[in-house]
């Protein structure tokens, strides 16, 4: 068997782990405005599909990949219609808003079934059938052997290998497939289940639209039978296993599939409440803007706006909302465009990085705007959010209370209960624009059974509600806080948010959707821009600008969680923890250069607005939504037990398939270095693992499909390199020539990986280490700056895998930037680790300390000399 293969079945074998049972993402788009549903074809992976997939990077790609846990749930499944219920059961609330199914042989069967599931709950998705047929004869049971030989040969067929091969025991099997028997076992259990399936399935009948793609030698199935809906049959050239091996039936397959895309406004409604946009509207919206804040009245509104006049901020919002630029993303019933989420971020990004307070917004439209849309009553939609689409109404939260501080659990407004209404009264502080908001987001307490997360109930309270007093809170910075007082203020229950008593959970969403960071980074960058345009951009912002860059890829990320319906705190705890703190550095660089910049006559108006906020905004930057240190404590209760597996998801999202098997192969006794320990020195080490990668066929993943490659491109490099410094392993995989962009992003990749196997393994060791009676990792002030340098590689790795994904127009001063964000990250990363192993990281035959000065060799190499190779 080649190189090649052995990589396929090495990852042919491995499954990805999700929240949902068997769903795996087959692709990282950066914007996808569709998602196209895979179910795996008889053998169970997905691997077949992956050609096919490379060729849809704009569209979201996710797959079905066969695990015994969903086949054998109980018992096995007795039919085709029985396992696709049990995978859309696992969906439960996570379902993907599915545009097309698509399913080659096997998972063409299984889409169609899925497909009907997903019919009977609203979600009415295109069908695309790859070859896929049913039985004309009844189903007789293969003879062992037959079914052993099968599926050695679908297994090989699917990778693209003709020819015939003998395997007449499960051993001679496992050993043509170049799997170890665990896995052989697992993966022929699965065939002959899938086959027993598919060999006694007949569809049930439907009424959605298939297009039948069929090989022109393969015998052929009526599809029109089996739906009302309307059926295009496309045939192609050859035997079953052409289609998804020739290039010239992958492309055609290709076309069909963005032709079988349905029209905008046929998409079903998922139950969210939203309807959507093929982004047809953006570009008229962006052009909107563009014009808007090219005027000189644009610019009036900004300054004056930057001085907290209030008629100056509703006059510029209003204008937004006119041109339908505040939430285009939300349904058309509701004043959006139905456009997808990532055009609304972008709007927001370009008019608030012209100065406009961007909390106004973050507090109307992002906060309690996308809030009532997610978890309101019919008639608070419809009578609230028309409005603050429109900008004709701001709004504001109200959860904060004197005493209390980011406690929010200890809250002591009360709201009781009379007849169809509630009476609130309380005292909040610290709130932001209540004076000239029309609405707010109230926190109170209507129980006190259980403990105080029991008996919070959320209400929209009217702020002009009598009852209601505004009060103006003096602070050093120009965006205003009030402090709110309610006095029998009366709401109607229509008013609540959710059920009586329940609104912990919610008020855990509600404040994951505050801690996006969004908001953080344009500030940000607009300090930033003022800081260079004041110092004329000296050398020493380049560590900042990277920081601010690394950060908005961060936020824009955490866009996408947040509307997710089981968005939690901890998703976004990270977003927030690194974006607020990369802010308040730059507010920070402001106050250290603000002696000489407060004496400054020559400044523009509104540079010197933007300047004084940086100077004044940024000490609460980390207090709202949350302090740095409820972050932190967030993020270490997250990581807890789980540490492992959250250090493996840094690497993974560069190729899960790639990292797991390079994980489950060389950790630890990968081939050719398995009779040296992990860390042991050996002058023909790093050859031998060179070799063996080689041997597995990784030195072929990134060669292009021409060239006897896999053609996965530079991010699939990234999860080897990546993989190998998580292990502790030298850098042996694509040393190439040095200097070059490209080997600079698979070294940075590398020392990523260093970091994070040097924070698993100090973690570790604070989890088993007791002193004083306590374990380490129960020390807040020993690991918080730890957990601080998760949140840190968690974001670089989140811009290196941008960085990887558009490394062909990424400029030499870009990558600069994040690799001295990176080399700064990967210092404090080491310096807090080695601090938590104590003296026994220091021993020359303890693991931290090998990885220690692995990192010292690498993490100082921004530019190798020529012919100088990192380790």
């Amino acid at each position: 068997m080649d190189d090649g293969k052995r990589l396929s079945t090495y990852l042919s074998a491995r499954s990805t782990a999700t929240r949902v049972p068997g769903l795996v993402a087959m692709n990282q788009p950066d914007q996808a405005e569709r998602t196209l549903l895979f179910a795996h074809p008889v053998g169970g992976s997905l691997l077949a599909l992956q050609p096919l997939v490379r060729r849809l990077p704009d569209y979201r790609c996710v797959g079905l990949e066969a695990s015994l846990d969903v086949l054998l749930d109980g018992e096995p499944a007795p039919s085709m219609q029985e396992l696709a219920r049990r995978y859309v059961a696992g969906f439960g609330d996570r379902c993907p808003d599915v545009d097309v199914v698509c399913g080659w042989s096997f998972g063409g069967g299984l889409a169609w079934e899925i497909a009907c599931l997903l019919a009977r709950q609203g979600v009415r998705p295109k069908v695309v059938l790859i070859d896929s047929t049913w039985r004309f004869r009844e189903y007789q049971e293969p003879l062992p052997g037959e079914r052993l030989q099968g599926f050695v040969g679908d297994a090989l067929r699917s990778g693209g290998q003709d020819g015939e091969w003998l395997a007449d025991s499960p051993a001679a099997a496992a050993d043509a497939l170049g799997m170890d028997m665990e896995t052989f076992s697992e993966r022929f259990e699965i065939f002959v289940h899938n086959s027993r399936l598919i060999g006694t399935w007949w569809p049930t009948p439907g009424d959605l639209d298939i297009v039948s793609i069929r090989a022109t030698a393969s015998s052929k199935s009526d599809w029109g039978a089996m739906t009302s809906g309307e059926v295009e049959v496309q045939d192609l050239p050859g035997g079953h296993y052409d289609l998804l091996n020739n290039p010239e039936n992958l492309t055609a397959i290709e076309k069909i599939i963005r032709h079988a895309l349905p029209a905008a406004d046929t998409i079903a409604d998922t139950g969210t409440g939203t309807d959507t946009d093929d982004g047809n509207a953006a570009p008229d919206l962006f052009a909107s803007l563009t014009e808007l804040i090219g005027t000189a009245r644009w610019r009036d509104l900004v300054i004056r706006s930057r001085r907290m006049d209030g008629q100056a901020i509703a006059e510029a919002y209003r204008e937004l909302g006119r041109r339908g630029l505040l939430t285009p993303d939300w349904p058309r019933g509701f004043g959006g465009s139905g456009t997808p989420t990532w055009v609304s971020v972008e709007l927001f990004e370009r008019f608030i990085a012209t100065g406009l307070p961007d909390l106004v917004y973050a507090l109307t439209v992002q906060i309690v705007g996308y809030f009532v849309l997610k978890s309101g009553s019919d008639r608070l939609k419809r009578e609230l959010l028309p409005r603050i689409s429109r900008g004709e109404e701001f709004a504001t939260v109200l959860y904060s209370e004197p005493g209390a501080g980011s406690d929010l659990a200890a809250l002591r407004t009360r709201a009781e209960r009379r007849g169809d209404r509630y009476v609130i009264n309380g005292v909040k502080v610290f709130s932001i624009y209540s004076d000239i908001s029309g609405s707010a987001l109230v926190a109170a307490r209507t129980g006190t059974d259980g403990n105080k997360y029991d008996g919070i109930t959320l209400f929209v309270v009217d702020l002009a509600a009598p009852g209601v007093t505004v009060e103006l809170v003096e602070t050093i910075q120009p965006e205003r806080m009030c402090r709110v007082t309610l006095r029998d203020v009366e709401v109607e229950s229509w008013r609540r948010i959710g059920a009586d008593g329940r609104g912990w959970g919610l008020l855990d969403g509600a404040l994951a959707i505050e801690r996006t960071g969004i908001d953080h980074v344009v500030r940000a960058a607009r300090w930033l821009t003022a800081l260079r345009a004041a110092t004329g951009r000296p050398d020493d912002l380049q560590l900042l600008e990277g920081q601010v860059e690394c950060a908005t890829t961060v936020a824009r990320a955490a866009t996408e969680v947040f509307l997710r319906p089981d968005a939690a705190a901890t998703d976004t705890a990270v977003a927030k923890l690194y974006t607020s703190e990369t802010c308040q550095q730059v507010g920070h660089e402001v106050l250290r250069r603000w002696r000489t910049l407060a004496d400054r006559t020559d400044l523009d108006d509104l540079v010197r607005e933007e300047l004084y906020s940086a100077l004044t905004e940024s000490p609460g930057l980390t207090l709202s939504a949350g302090s740095s240190e409820i972050m932190l404590s967030t993020i270490k209760v997250d990581l807890g037990e789980e540490y492992s597996r959250r250090c493996r998801e840094i690497p993974l999202r560069f190729g899960p398939e790639l990292v797991d098997t390079l994980v489950e192969v060389l950790e630890p006794v990968g081939a050719g270095v398995r009779a040296q320990p992990l860390f042991a020195y050996s002058p023909n080490r790093r050859r031998a693992l060179a070799d063996t990668l080689a041997e597995l066929g990784f030195d072929r993943v990134e060669r292009a499909e021409d060239e006897g490659g896999l053609g996965l491109g530079l991010t699939a490099g990234c999860a080897i390199s990546l993989s190998l410094g998580y292990l502790g392993y030298e850098n042996a995989y694509r040393p190439g020539p040095t200097g070059s962009p490209e080997d600079r992003v698979r070294h940075a990749a590398y020392v990523l990986g260093l970091g994070v196997g040097l924070f698993r393994t100090a973690w570790e060791y604070a989890s088993g280490r007791e002193q004083f009676g306590r374990r380490l990792v129960d020390l807040d002030a020993l690991m918080f700056p730890l957990v601080r340098c998760y949140a840190e590689m968690h974001a670089v790795g989140t811009r290196l895998y941008e960085i990887a994904n558009t490394a062909a127009q990424l400029d030499e001063s870009a990558l600069r930037r994040f690799e001295l964000v990176q080399q700064d990250a990967m210092v404090r990363v080491v310096r807090a680790s080695m601090q938590v192993m104590g003296a026994r990281g220091i021993t020359a035959w303890s693991v931290a300390s090998r990885f220690y000065l692995r990192c010292a060799e690498n993490i100082g190499l921004l530019d190798p000399l020529p012919g100088k190779e990192t380790c």
